[in-house]
């Protein structure tokens, strides 16, 4: 069952997947990849920042309550199903000459590893995620000009080279919880129906 830290649990599943495919070359340690606003890299060399949260209606299934999976005597709401916008941003501490460079290759390393993997493999899910069905689904996402500029908040500092990924199919538990309406297992029935027929 997901926890309410699904959305936490994507974002460091999807950092995971960037370290195994970008270290030691371009970035040398595993540390210098992770969550982090794009204006505020600290040490980081790339940062992964979800910077919209969307609910998508669900026109499945997964609607109203259902048999909870680890109590069959009760009922558990339909999940909450996210779509979770990303952007993805290499950073780069090198002199000016060098900055760039270091950038684009960073950059074009995550997006070739984010291309080449569609769902996040099982041993790079992080805690709850890693407990549900569904595989968890990445895409990279065109960004024009005036998106990129939304998403960095009109911030002072230049933006850094960045793309966009949409982490699909996270699901949210719900908390709403009722005792299941108890189940006819068994059922008897007479086949000899009491009826006197008179005779004439």
């Amino acid at each position: 069952m997901t926890e309410y830290t699904a959305i936490y649990e994507a974002g460091e599943s999807l950092a995971e997947l960037l370290r195994a495919g970008l270290t030691p070359e371009p970035v040398l340690k595993r540390e210098n990849i992770g969550l982090c606003e794009p204006q505020s890299p600290e040490d980081f060399q790339l940062t992964i920042w979800i910077y919209n949260v969307e609910m998508i209606k669900d026109s499945g299934m997964r609607t109203g309550f259902q048999p909870d999976p680890e109590d069959p005597t009760k009922e558990r709401f339909a999940p909450m199903q996210l779509k979770l916008h990303a952007l993805v941003s290499a950073h780069s501490k090198a002199p000016a000459i060098q900055k760039c460079a270091d950038e684009y290759r960073i950059l074009g390393r995550a997006m070739q590893t984010v291309k080449d993997t569609p769902s996040i493999p099982q041993e790079h899910l992080v805690g709850s995620l890693a407990e549900q069905n569904e595989p968890v689904l990445l895409e990279i996402v065109p960004l024009n000009g005036e998106e990129l500029s939304r998403v960095w908040n009109n911030s002072s500092k230049t933006i850094r080279p960045s793309f966009g990924v949409d982490i699909t199919q996270v699901f949210m538990s719900s908390t709403r919880v009722r005792t299941a309406a108890p189940r006819i297992t068994t059922a008897q029935f007479d086949a000899k129906p009491d009826v006197k027929r008179k005779v004439k």
